[in-house]
């Protein structure tokens, strides 16, 4: 819930909230990025995860098959700690302009980021 609570104090409209579990990965993931792409209220997605079961590694590999196989139109912005972040962050550092993916660590500038994009202000 501070997910939200942070998008709105910086001026956001965070829509919902999703606690994914140990589960954001694989077809359930692509599923839901879908859904979130094809929203048009929605103008940026934010997947703020603290990876302690969820592996950060297998999400980021998850998300960029997903933006590859459908070219999703939202930027996203991505805050991963926790187990393999760093693979993670290796993994997506230098494909973010292709991918829409902002990458940031810090919680409280990624939520920051998130509103500027939302707002179209990259």
């Amino acid at each position: 819930m501070s997910t939200m609570d942070i998008i709105k104090l910086y001026g956001g409209e965070p829509a919902n909230f999703l606690d994914v579990g140990g589960s954001a990965e694989g077809p359930a993931l692509v599923a839901a990025l879908k859904l979130l792409n094809e929203d048009p209220e929605v103008k940026a997605i934010f997947i703020n995860i603290f990876g302690g079961i969820l592996r950060c590694d297998n999400l980021a590999s998850s998300i960029i098959k997903a933006n590859q196989d459908h070219k999703f139109t939202k930027p996203m912005v991505l805050r991963l700690k926790g187990t393999n972040s760093d693979v993670a962050k290796a993994m997506i550092s230098g494909k973010e302009k292709d991918l829409g993916i902002f990458y940031n660590e810090d919680f409280d500038s990624a939520a920051q980021q998130v509103v500027r994009v939302s707002q179209g202000k990259a």
